[in-house]
């Protein structure tokens, strides 16, 4: 399999009227060490993060190519969104690491799903491509039904 880790990630009621859209994780496979690292740190133990304009800390090639990024406490992914006629699937790569991550979002933005390949970081586009042709279904479909609900 190529995708090892799965969070479904939603905007609550709770922070609805952040400034900054936030999405907290309600189902993940729960083994992805950087997610985990900052679940655990967090005052609500569940890993979240926003989806905000490009920081100026990101590389000039992030800033200048990517529509968005994921970021919490600190950057995570800056996130590609590299056809138009499909703006609800992206791309990136988690900072710091050789790990890809392939995002998918509902048509009105209050869901996210982030798919993580560890060690594609270099064959990401082509991840992405995969998914869009839907090489990846069928592990998609397995991944999610992994996943274990946070929600109680």
């Amino acid at each position: 399999m190529i995708i090892t880790d799965y969070y479904r990630m939603v905007r609550l009621q709770e922070y609805a009227n952040n400034k900054t859209p936030r999405f907290d994780c309600i189902a993940s496979t729960g083994e992805y060490p950087m997610f985990q690292d900052m679940a655990a740190r967090s005052k609500v133990k569940r890993f979240y993060c926003y989806y905000n304009g490009i920081p100026d800390s990101f590389s000039n090639r992030a800033r200048q190519k990517a529509e968005r990024a994921i970021t919490s406490t600190k950057n995570i992914s800056s996130v590609f969104i590299p056809n138009i006629n499909k703006p609800l699937f992206g791309y990136g790569d988690v900072k710091g690491t050789q790990d890809a991550i392939l995002f998918v979002f509902s048509a009105d933005y209050n869901l996210m799903e982030i798919f993580i390949a560890r060690g594609y970081k270099p064959q990401q586009k082509a991840l992405y491509a995969s998914m869009m042709r839907g090489d990846l279904n069928d592990e998609i479909i397995r991944i999610r039904q992994h996943a274990i609900n946070l929600t109680k």
